[in-house]
């Protein structure tokens, strides 16, 4: 119920002083008071309570209080403690008055939230249709993706995301020889190998994330269930308290929507950025069988829709080739 007013809740000083003229000067005493007229709730301690405290004025600042009235009607502000813990001490009915005072204008401000977001009910239920579609719209993408690339090379793509190991890394051998004289017979000499590893970056996968999952994530379950949630809200214009507790519980979840909005703009963004040319390219090293190797480029260039320079199985024998020749090398190896 919005107050006739118009500030459904006062959450400053100014809100109070343009509802209200508060007597500044006054100084409450409990034989002054008559009635509670409204409590506030302060952004800010910004109010000054009027109470006699021991005598004098109490000048307390304040953000959670009461605007009381007098018996000459003037209204004046009191603290929430002094006006507990003394005008109510001794008093059963002005404490209770206070107390449902505050219990109504809670459960005004609370009314007056929902009924408000109510207002946006079809909206939600938009925004959870539009959702449900850039879901199913994501996920037929990710089907199309993963169905292409070989399923070893997909297990792959996931196990390096979860581990953060974006780097792809082959090693290639570097054989030196060497003779040195034998210690024992100065005239003859040893030979000696050296067979060492040595690393070759392709670079780091970018754009992998929770859309390789994205099935596991639960996002289509909880938009189905907040959406039948939202159209079972009675349309009716006032709510009974159960329909009223059962609609904020809903509108609450509200949050958890701007979240999957978020998540699946977030990774639709990351499957655009996997799916570029030179980031497909980086899938193909990613195994040591040159058959799946082979697998992958056809994969690729399908997912490029472009056509692929060469046979796949003379791709990765090229492939190894340039790298044996980079460094005059005659052994490579995916690093583990």
């Amino acid at each position: 119920m919005t107050p006739a007013n118009g500030i459904v809740e006062i959450r400053t000083l100014a809100d109070l002083l343009s509802l209200f003229e508060i007597a500044a000067d006054r100084t409450l005493t409990k034989e002054q008071y008559r009635k509670p007229v409204r409590p506030y709730r302060l952004i800010k301690a910004e109010a000054s309570c009027q109470y006699q405290k021991n005598g004098k004025h109490c000048g307390q600042m304040h953000q959670h209080g009461y605007v009381v009235e007098c018996h000459d009607e003037a209204k004046v502000m009191i603290g929430n403690c002094c006006a507990l813990n003394h005008l109510g001490l001794d008093d059963d009915k002005v404490r209770s008055d206070l107390l449902a005072l505050s219990a109504g204008e809670r459960q005004n401000i609370r009314r007056h939230r929902v009924e408000t977001l109510l207002q946006e009910r079809e909206s939600f239920i938009k925004r959870v249709r539009t959702a449900n579609i850039k879901h199913r719209v994501l996920q037929d993408r990710i089907n199309y993706v993963l169905e292409a690339l070989p399923q070893l090379v997909g297990d792959i793509l996931l196990d390096r995301w979860k581990r953060n190991a974006l780097e792809v890394i082959w090693e290639y051998q570097i054989v030196k020889t060497s003779k040195e004289k034998d210690d024992e017979n100065e005239r003859s000499e040893k030979t000696y190998t050296e067979r060492r590893w040595y690393p070759h970056s392709f670079g780091k996968l970018k754009g992998l994330g929770a859309w390789l999952q994205l099935q596991q994530q639960g996002y289509q379950e909880r938009l189905l269930a907040l959406r039948r949630q939202l159209e079972a809200i009675p349309t009716k214009p006032k709510l009974s308290q159960a329909e009223l507790a059962d609609a904020e519980t809903v509108l609450n979840q509200m949050s958890s929507l701007a979240v999957i909005e978020r998540e699946l703009e977030s990774q639709g963004r990351l499957l655009d950025e996997f799916l570029t040319q030179g980031n497909l390219l980086l899938t193909i090293p990613l195994v040591k069988s040159q058959q799946v190797q082979a697998e992958t480029v056809k994969a690729v260039y399908q997912l490029l829709n472009e056509p692929c320079p060469s046979s796949p199985e003379k791709y990765v024998a090229e492939l190894e080739v340039a790298i044996k020749q980079r460094y005059s090398s005659n052994s490579i190896r995916i690093a583990t």
